[in-house]
C-alpha cells in the first residue's frame, strides 16, 4: 500500500510537541482526499506558482497592487505544510496587521481543509515578539505578566518624568518626547545607543536622560511599551545565544508580508531569525513605500539581494484590480522615481475605465468646495449617494469637507474614527483590569482612582505619590498603609479606603467568575456603568 503523503506524525522532528503529531496527523488524514481533488495551485497565473513553488533559500516576491500577492503568500504556506517541507509550528508567517493575519490563517485553513490550530507563530511582528517575551521575560528584567503600555499609559509616564526634571513641558511637551523614543526604538537603539546630537534634541539636552529613566520605570512597573516588543526581543537574542539558536532552528521557513514597510528593528530581527536555515520569503512593492514617516525604510527591499546571497527574484505583474488607465496613470508617476527594482504591471481587462483626472487647487477649503460640486452633479445625474467616497490621507483634513457637506445638506458619514482600544471609556476599563490582574500597575491605578470621581484629588494623589516614592512601594501597596494614618485628609482617607477595598474584593473574584462577569461587576460595583449611563455629551 502505498504511503499517505498527510501521515506525518511518525517523522515529526522533535521540537514539535506530541500533541500536535497526533492532531494534526489526524486533520491531514481526513483533508487528504479534499486536497487531493482541489489542488492547491489551481487557477494561479505562471508567476504566482512559480512564487508558490519556488525551492528553498532566500525568496522576494516584487509584487505590484492587484497581483495576487496575498494569495501567493498564503498558498506558499499551505504549499509548505501540505507537501511535509514544514511542519505548521515550524512556520514563521509575519503580517504587518492583526486583521491580515486573521485572514491569511483563514486562507490557509480553507486550502488545507483544517483549521490551522497548530500555526501558533503566524502574526504581527509585535504580537509575535510579546509571544516570545513573555517565554524567557527574566532575561531581560520583566516577568510573564508584564503589562503593554498604549500611548496615552506612555504620555502620562513622561509627563511625570519631565515634571521631575524641572523642563517646560509646554515647550517641550510629553507627546514629542514619545515619539522621539518611539523613533529610536524603531532604529533599534536603547538609551546608551541613541547618538548625542539625536538624545539632545529634546529639553535642552536632557532627552537620553528622560528615555534612560523612562526604560527604567517601564522596569519597575513591569511594562513595556509597543516599542520595546521588538527592541528588547532583539536584546533577548543578541545576549542570550541558545534562545536565538533555538528560535532560529524552530522556524525553518519565514515569510514576510509588506516586507517594504519594516523598519530597522524589525528588518534586524528577522536577519537574526533567517541565520538559521536561510529560507525566508518577503513579499513586498518598493513602489508602496510610503511609510518613511513612521520609520520605514525601503532600503529594506532594494537591498534584499545583497542581504541574501543567491536570493531569488519573482515579479508579479499582472493586476486584477485596476483598469489599463488606471495602471498606465500610476505606471507613468512612479517611473520617476529613481531607486526601484522596476516591474510593469498590465491587466487583460477589456474595459479601459475613465481617464484619471488630476486637478490642482490652492487650499482645502477650494478642494472641499470642488469636491462637493462634483458630488452633486453626479447625484443630479442619477448617481447615488452611498456609491460615492471621498479619500482623505490624514482625518485632519476632513474638516473642510464636513463644512462644506453641511452647508450644501449633503448627507454624509465618516468611516474611521477613534480605534476601539483608544476610547477613553475602553482604556478606563482595560485600566480597572489591568490593576487586578497586577495590583503595582501605577499608570493604571492613576488612571482609575478617582474614575468616576471619588474625591481623591490632586492634593491626596500628590501625597500619596511621594509617599510611594520615597518608600519604594507601589502606589496601591502605599495606599494600603496610608489610610491607616493621618497623612490625607479624612474625605481623601475615606474615598482611598473605600477604592482600595473595591480592588481586594474583585481581585478574591478573579479565580471564582468568568473574566466577563467580572468586568461587568467591576464596572457596575464602581460606579462607571451609572457614570457613563447619565452622561449626556455626544
Amino acid at each position: 500500500m502505498e504511503n499517505d503523503p498527510f501521515d506525518l506524525g511518525a517523522d515529526a522532528p522533535p521540537s514539535v510537541p506530541q500533541a500536535e503529531r497526533g492532531r494534526i496527523s489526524e486533520r491531514a488524514r481526513e483533508a487528504g482526499q479534499a486536497r487531493r481533488t482541489k489542488p492547491l495551485l489551481d487557477g494561479l497565473n505562471k508567476e504566482q506558482n512559480a512564487a508558490v513553488t519556488a525551492s528553498d533559500g532566500p525568496l522576494l516576491l516584487l509584487a505590484g497592487a492587484g497581483t495576487g500577492k496575498t494569495r501567493a503568500l498564503t498558498t506558499r504556506i499551505a504549499y509548505k505544510i501540505a507537501t511535509q517541507q514544514a511542519w505548521p509550528s515550524q512556520i514563521l508567517a509575519v503580517t504587518f496587521t492583526n486583521k491580515a493575519a486573521r485572514e491569511m490563517k483563514e486562507r490557509i485553513g480553507h486550502m488545507l481543509g483544517e483549521t490551522v490550530e497548530g500555526m501558533p507563530w503566524l502574526g504581527t511582528f509585535h504580537s509575535l515578539s510579546a509571544k516570545i517575551l513573555r517565554i524567557h521575560a527574566e532575561l531581560v528584567d520583566l516577568r510573564p505578566d508584564f503589562t503593554i503600555l498604549d500611548t496615552d499609559d506612555q504620555i502620562r509616564l513622561l509627563k511625570q518624568l519631565i515634571q521631575a526634571e524641572n523642563i517646560d513641558e509646554k515647550r517641550w511637551p510629553a507627546r514629542q518626547m514619545a515619539i522621539l523614543i518611539d523613533r529610536w526604538k524603531n532604529r533599534g537603539w536603547m538609551p546608551e545607543n541613541v547618538p548625542e546630537g539625536e538624545a539632545g534634541f529634546f529639553g535642552n539636552g536632557l532627552g537620553g536622560k528622560i528615555y534612560t529613566d523612562y526604560q527604567k520605570r517601564l522596569k519597575i512597573l513591569n511594562a513595556a511599551d509597543f516599542g520595546d516588543l521588538l527592541l528588547e526581543c532583539l536584546r533577548l537574542f543578541r545576549e542570550n545565544e541558545a534562545v536565538l539558536s533555538e528560535y532560529q532552528q524552530r522556524f525553518k521557513h519565514i515569510l514576510v508580508d509588506e516586507y517594504q514597510d519594516t523598519n530597522a528593528v524589525q528588518y534586524l530581527w528577522l536577519r537574526l531569525l533567517a541565520q538559521g536555515h536561510n529560507n525566508i520569503c518577503c513579499v513586498g512593492d518598493d513602489d508602496q513605500s510610503i511609510y518613511g514617516w513612521r520609520g520605514a525604510e525601503v532600503d529594506n527591499i532594494l537591498r534584499f539581494e545583497k542581504d541574501f546571497e543567491g536570493a531569488q527574484v519573482i515579479r508579479l505583474e499582472r493586476n486584477y484590480r485596476s483598469t489599463p488607465h488606471i495602471l498606465g496613470a500610476a505606471s507613468g508617476l512612479i517611473a520617476a522615481n529613481e531607486s526601484r527594482l522596476g516591474k510593469t504591471l498590465w491587466t487583460n481587462s477589456n474595459e479601459d475605465g475613465e481617464p484619471v483626472k488630476v486637478r490642482g487647487v490652492w487650499d482645502g477649503e477650494e478642494e472641499a468646495r470642488m469636491t462637493a460640486d462634483d458630488i452633486e452633479a453626479y447625484h443630479r445625474s442619477g448617481q447615488a449617494l452611498n456609491e460615492m467616497a471621498v479619500l482623505v490621507r490624514a482625518s485632519f483634513q476632513m474638516r473642510e469637507f464636513e463644512d462644506r457637506f453641511i452647508s450644501l445638506g449633503i448627507p454624509y458619514r465618516v468611516i474611521g474614527g477613534p480605534r476601539f482600544y483608544e476610547r477613553a471609556e475602553i482604556r478606563d476599563a482595560n485600566a480597572y483590569l489591568r490593576l487586578i490582574a497586577q495590583i503595582d500597575d501605577d499608570l493604571a491605578f492613576e488612571r482609575i482612582c478617582n474614575r468616576p470621581r471619588r474625591g481623591l484629588g490632586s492634593v491626596a494623589m500628590q501625597t500619596l505619590q511621594n509617599a510611594a516614592r520615597g518608600q519604594g512601594k507601589s502606589l496601591f501597596r502605599m495606599a494600603e498603609d496610608i489610610i491607616d494614618t493621618e497623612e490625607l485628609k479624612p474625605a481623601a482617607r475615606r474615598a482611598l479606603t473605600g477604592f482600595v477595598r473595591a480592588v481586594t474584593h474583585w481581585r478574591s473574584l478573579v479565580d471564582t467568575i468568568t473574566h466577563t462577569e467580572l468586568a461587568e461587576l467591576v464596572l457596575d460595583e464602581s460606579g462607571y456603568t451609572a457614570m457613563w449611563q447619565a452622561d449626556k455629551s455626544p
